[in-house]
C-alpha cells in the first residue's frame, strides 16, 4: 500500500484541503490518519505561542563567565603553533559548555517568558478539575487576562500516558452541548492555551479533559477524565 506523502499530511494539518486520492487514502488507512491527528496536534499547539513568548536574555553573569575565561587565553609570549593548539584544546569544553548553556536558558526562555507574565496578569477565573467515572484524574483550570487576549491554562498531573490516543482540553457551555476544542494535554503535564478573540469563559465556563483516539473524527470523543467548572 502507498501511504501519504509527510509533506502533503503537513500541508493537510495546516488546514489546506487534501487532494481527492489522499482523502480517500485517509478514509481507510490508519497508519496515515495517526500521523495526520500527531500533526494537526504539533500545529495546533504552534499557534498557541503567543507573542509575550519571546526568549529572554541569558543572565551578564554568563557572558561575563565566558568573557573571563577568554581572557585568561591570552598571553604576551610566542609559542608554536602546535603549543598553542593543545593549550587551547581543554578550554574548548568550556565554550561549548558555555554555549550549550546559553541555549537553554534561551529554549527555556519560553517558559521563563510565560511566568513572567502571568506574574502580572489578572485571573478571570479558575475551576477545580475532577474525574469522572472510570478516572482518577485531578486537576485545575484557570482563566487569565494578559497584553495579547485571554488565555487558559489547564494542570492535570496524574494523567497517565494513554496506551492508543492522546487527551484533548475543551471548553463547553454549562450544559456542555455546545463544546470548543483548545488544544492537546500531554499526559501528566500542565500546558497554557491561547483562547480563540472574543471567547467569553461565562458562556463556556466548563472545563474538560477527554481522551481521544487517532480516528480522524474530530468531535468530543465522549470519554471524559476530569472536568470542572469556572467561576470568578
Amino acid at each position: 500500500m502507498s501511504h501519504c506523502d509527510d509533506d502533503e499530511l503537513a500541508v493537510i494539518a495546516l488546514g489546506e484541503p487534501a487532494r481527492p486520492a489522499d482523502e480517500a487514502h485517509l478514509s481507510t488507512c490508519s497508519r496515515c490518519q495517526s500521523r495526520l491527528d500527531q500533526l494537526a496536534g504539533v500545529v495546533g499547539t504552534a499557534r498557541s505561542i503567543r507573542p509575550e513568548d519571546h526568549p529572554v536574555t541569558p543572565p551578564d553573569s554568563v557572558w561575563a563567565g565566558i568573557t573571563d575565561e577568554l581572557a585568561s587565553d591570552q598571553t604576551g609570549s610566542v609559542t608554536s603553533l602546535d603549543a598553542e593548539r593543545e593549550r587551547r584544546r581543554p578550554r574548548l569544553w568550556l565554550v561549548a559548555a558555555s554555549a550549550a548553556a546559553v541555549g537553554l536558558l534561551v529554549g527555556g526562555g519560553l517558559v521563563a517568558a510565560v511566568n513572567g507574565s502571568r506574574t502580572t496578569s489578572d485571573v478571570i477565573a479558575s475551576a477545580t478539575l475532577n474525574p469522572l467515572e472510570g478516572s482518577t484524574a485531578h486537576g485545575t483550570a484557570k482563566v487569565e487576562k494578559v497584553s495579547a487576549g485571554d488565555t487558559l491554562t489547564v494542570s492535570v498531573t496524574d494523567l497517565p500516558a494513554p496506551a492508543d490516543g492522546y487527551y484533548e482540553v475543551w471548553m463547553a457551555t454549562a450544559d456542555t452541548t455546545t463544546m470548543v476544542a483548545i488544544g492537546t494535554l500531554p499526559a501528566g503535564s500542565q500546558a497554557t492555551f491561547a483562547l480563540p478573540p472574543g471567547m467569553d469563559p461565562t458562556q463556556f465556563p466548563v472545563v474538560d479533559v477527554s481522551l481521544e483516539h487517532f480516528d480522524g473524527d474530530a468531535a468530543h470523543s465522549a470519554t471524559s477524565v476530569a472536568r470542572g467548572q469556572l467561576t470568578a
